[in-house]
């Protein structure tokens, strides 16, 4: 008996289609894309910003029914946090050197 008949199918007719290579590659995307959403979903769920507002009530309807809009904020969010630890790693490296004169 088995208990996933329809992955399994699935996954045999793109094996069929596109060899090993091709398979295992789009089936590890989907599952990083897969965690991704989960991931954004969370981020935006624990954002204090939409706490108690109409607008996060919108973003969790959205993130739950177009998949690509919380990797889109995952994505956005991780350059802007990256900015902000460059910029302040910056200034503290111009605030050594200045206190060390």
């Amino acid at each position: 008996m088995n208990l996933l008949p329809i992955p399994h199918f699935m996954i045999r007719a793109l094996y069929l289609d596109f060899g090993f290579f091709a398979t295992l590659a789009i089936c590890l995307l989907l599952v990083v894309l897969f965690i991704f959403w989960m991931a954004g979903i969370a981020g935006i769920v624990a954002n204090p910003d939409n706490k108690g507002k109409k607008a996060g009530n919108l973003s969790l309807i959205l993130c739950v029914l177009i998949p690509i809009y919380p990797i889109i904020w995952l994505i956005s969010d991780m350059v802007k946090e990256y900015v902000t630890i460059r910029r302040h790693s910056t200034a503290a490296k111009q605030n050594r050197f200045q206190n060390a004169e």
